[in-house]
């Protein structure tokens, strides 16, 4: 273990002088952000507009136009001046209708949209959004970071020092977990300082409708899941690019195999009814079962159960890194790869 720590230690300082590592993080607090401000914006245009509505290009006088929207609160006002001007009587007495059945709910979408991008509930929301973009995010930086020795044709070099096979490999997938959790802990920090902003911002909270909050245990229950599904990922790209001594297959089967599987389950899932039953064991579905990205779910079926998602993670990641560990140490260490 002390083996370990020292060498993750210089993994550490190679990685912290490359520019890559800091652009990924870049990137995941942007993405994080999403959580606040397009949850702060959707709240101010709920109290600005009462809620909107479509109006399709049929509908309207003038033809030509493209679909718009309407606020509610001007069709409910009863004042002639804010009304669409460019729409038949008909039409606008029907949007008032729609508008007034959508008012019994526009509270509880108020205060949903604010529980969404203040504390702690925005924590969890943010989350929901990095984890996806953290599996493509990871996978540039494993295969970078596992290949780069292969690529340079330091590798030889770093072993016959006396490194161990087990020790060398396991040193950077350490470092890699630790900088993923680090990674989501800095993205959340910045999101706990744009929440705070917009709460002030935002004002008095809406008058309470019923909608349930986020505590701070399900924030910490969703950070968790969402550092833990990144594991089994990490055993994906780091065995393909142990297998093919190269970061650039890495990179390119860690990318393509996220979207690859999202098209293979649309697609057989719409010819074979049976096909689900297969997609329940694919790794990526599983990561966003456990994870709780209900929404996402590619087929009618549903996602799996969080039990089910979770063994099959743990079968992913034992079986690939075991596979990875394997090949890492049987195989001999060629020269220089040229960088790909």
């Amino acid at each position: 273990m002390s083996l370990i720590a020292n060498l993750a230690r210089w993994e550490w300082f190679k990685l912290r002088r490359r520019w890559m590592l800091w652009v990924l993080l870049v990137f995941a607090i942007l993405f994080a952000q999403l959580a606040v401000w397009g949850g702060y914006f959707s709240y101010q245009n709920l109290r600005t507009t009462g809620g909107e509505l479509t109006v399709p290009a049929s509908l309207q006088s003038q033809q030509g136009r493209a679909p718009r929207t309407v606020a509610c609160n001007d069709l409910l006002s009863g004042d002639a001046a804010r009304m669409p001007s460019d729409l038949d009587a008909q039409v606008v007495a029907g949007l008032a209708a729609q508008c007034r059945q959508q008012a019994a709910t526009l509270p509880a979408r108020t205060e949903r949209a604010y529980l969404g991008f203040t504390l702690p509930g925005s924590l969890r929301s943010a989350l929901s959004i990095v984890q996806t973009l953290m599996l493509i995010l990871l996978a540039i930086l494993t295969a970078s970071a596992v290949g780069i020795d292969y690529g340079a044709g330091t590798l030889r070099s770093v072993l016959t020092q006396g490194t161990g096979r087990w020790t060398y490999l396991a040193a950077k997938l350490a470092t890699l977990l630790l900088l993923t959790g680090l990674g989501l802990l800095v993205a959340l920090a910045t999101v706990a300082i744009s929440s705070t902003i917009a709460t002030n911002i935002a004002g008095a909270p809406p008058a309470a409708a019923g909608s349930t909050a986020a505590t701070w245990s399900d924030a910490a229950t969703a950070y968790g899941k969402a550092w833990l599904s990144i594991v089994p990922y990490i055993a994906l790209v780091t065995f393909v690019t142990v297998f093919a001594r190269a970061s650039a297959a890495g990179i390119a089967i860690g990318l393509g195999y996220y979207f690859a599987e999202q098209l293979i389950i649309l697609l057989f899932s719409s010819l074979f009814s049976w096909f689900s039953q297969v997609a329940d064991f694919f790794l990526v579905r599983n990561i966003t079962a456990f994870t709780g990205g209900g929404g996402n779910a590619p087929i009618a079926g549903g996602l799996p159960d969080e039990t089910h998602a979770l063994l099959v993670m743990a079968a992913y990641t034992l079986a690939l890194g075991a596979l990875a560990f394997w090949l890492f140490e049987k195989r001999d260490v060629a020269g220089a790869t040229g960088g790909g």
